[in-house]
């Protein structure tokens, strides 16, 4: 006498992942803002002051992601923006 075994049912097919959001078009003025803005900046590179690690900065000041050290603010290579400066809009 032989025994038939049950076979398992296949498992369902898995949904179908949804389509990731695109990305949100800024408008025009936003986006000329934002190109002015990033065309007067530069990365620069330094070794760190405590440790030595080469660290990347923008115009010319730093913070080292190792040990914590930041150049003044003074040593930077453009004038920072006053508190005046600052569009709360």
């Amino acid at each position: 006498m032989t025994k038939s075994r049950k076979t398992a049912e296949p498992a369902p097919a898995p949904e179908p992942t949804p389509e990731p959001a695109s990305e949100p078009v800024p408008c025009p003025d936003v986006a000329a803002t934002a190109a002015a803005f990033l065309d007067g900046q530069q990365i620069t590179t330094t070794q760190c002051g405590l440790c030595g690690t080469e660290i990347a900065g923008v115009n010319g000041r730093y913070s080292c992601g190792v040990c914590g050290w930041t150049n003044p603010w003074w040593e930077g290579t453009s004038t920072l923006p006053g508190a005046t400066d600052y569009d709360q809009g």
